[in-house]
């Protein structure tokens, strides 16, 4: 099918950016215009990458400042707990603290807001506070009883009233997640793209999959959605496993089932000494991403702009991914 090329109207408008929003004076929202409106005429597509890191005591910046190329944003994943524990200051939470850091080195941030117990009066008390305006709203794992926001749609329609309200109405740039493998709690596929088709309807600008492990998944999961008219950036997302124990504790998060053929491959290097199962991980990896880029060097007429990588802080990792697929990053 044809996909517009407008991501989502709120992308195409014009934006107004602050020193407080984005540190490199470059927001996220343009960059994004810059990336998904362009139009290539010959030669292969280009691609760019975004990264999710952690913020723990194993984040090195001089790591992520050697990435080549460098990611167009960090994703910076939103704590369960603390929305709750940091609600009289959120500027003390230890993601807030790593986001200011990274904007202090002229990086664009994209950071998690859950529902999971948060008010309305967090929500502004957030944006008020930090100057954040570039969002990944999920649900979150855990739906408290009486809780304000019940679901992502929910959020995205008050995060985009909220934005409205604003004297200099500057812009919100905000994502939400996809499940090619499915969600957990959803009991068809038609169930799940009706709620997707819910939150995206509120404003959301482009949509990040939840971690893959084939390429073919995410394709069918990008013709369904295609074929419900959702028609906004959709960038998968890849996580390259650093040992097989954080493989199985993250499929057990996020309770995706992988197929036989792609399970007996991992379980096969269950045992690997941990040089030899990162470096299958990284050649299998490759192998998905390559999969998935593949077409845009012939006709696609959904070509992959953007990869985003779950990197659990692991750099190394991702640059070797990236050094084996410079044909294709830039």
């Amino acid at each position: 099918m044809s996909v517009t090329s407008e991501p989502n109207n709120t992308m195409a408008t014009t934006n107004t950016v602050t020193n407080e929003e984005e540190s490199n004076e470059d927001s996220l929202h343009t960059k994004l215009n810059r990336i998904f409106n362009s139009s290539i005429t010959t030669g292969p597509v280009p691609v760019h990458y975004s990264i999710e890191i952690a913020a723990k005591d194993d984040f090195d910046i001089g790591q992520l400042k050697r990435l080549t190329p460098q990611p167009v944003f960090c994703a910076l994943p939103w704590v369960s707990d603390d929305n709750l524990r940091y609600a009289d200051d959120f500027l003390r939470s230890p993601t807030l603290q790593l986001t200011a850091r990274l904007r202090e080195n002229q990086y664009t941030v994209l950071n998690n807001v859950s529902c999971y117990n948060i008010t309305e009066q967090r929500v502004d008390q957030l944006l008020h506070s930090t100057g954040i305006r570039n969002l990944f709203v999920i649900r979150g794992d855990t739906v408290s009883p009486g809780q304000q926001f019940r679901n992502s749609a929910g959020l995205v329609q008050y995060l985009r009233k909220w934005q409205e309200q604003q004297p200099d109405h500057r812009q919100l740039t905000i994502a939400v997640g996809g499940y090619p493998y499915g969600h957990h709690q959803s009991s068809s596929q038609t169930e799940e793209l009706h709620y997707l088709r819910a939150k995206i309807s509120q404003g959301a600008d482009f949509l990040l999959t939840q971690t893959l492990y084939d390429a073919p998944s995410f394709l069918r999961y990008r013709d369904r959605c295609r074929e419900a008219g959702i028609t906004i950036p959709i960038i998968p997302g890849i996580y390259v496993p650093h040992s097989y124990r954080h493989l199985q504790a993250l499929l057990n998060l996020t309770r995706i089932e992988l197929g036989p053929t792609v399970r007996d491959a991992f379980e096969a290097h269950a045992n690997d000494a941990p040089d030899q199962f990162q470096s299958f991980m990284v050649e299998y990896f490759v192998g998905v991403v390559r999969e998935l880029l593949q077409p845009n060097a012939t006709t696609s007429s959904d070509p992959i702009k953007m990869v985003h990588f779950f990197t659990f802080n692991k750099f190394h990792l991702l640059q070797q991914v990236l050094e084996k697929l410079d044909e294709f990053f830039q």
